[in-house]
């Protein structure tokens, strides 16, 4: 998905204040690629349009633990608690890959 946004401090903005939409676009690409029958490295959480160009952000699966954490506290918030419970789920996964 690409997020449209008309100035640099309106992307910081979004980022510092968890924008619930980026946060479910940020779970729903981790989430597609941790059940994707390959193993992918990485993803490319979501996208934003500033003007005339656009940017994609990519998350390393080594950085997909502390997106999805902060993801949930987001979702909590907003009473996702379903959203929360899968995370929980694919957490333990990610934590067992780690050890």
């Amino acid at each position: 998905m690409v997020f449209k946004f008309d100035s640099l401090n309106d992307i910081k903005s979004a980022m510092e204040n968890k924008d619930i939409n980026i946060s479910i676009e940020i779970y729903k690409q981790i989430k597609k690629a941790f059940y994707s029958k390959v193993k992918r490295k990485k993803v490319t959480a979501f996208s934003i349009q500033l003007k005339y160009n656009i940017v994609d952000f990519e998350l390393g699966r080594d950085q997909w633990k502390q997106s999805l954490t902060t993801c949930m506290d987001v979702f909590a918030v907003n009473d996702l608690f379903e959203e929360c419970i899968e995370i929980q789920k694919i957490l333990k996964t990610l934590n067992d890959e780690y050890k």
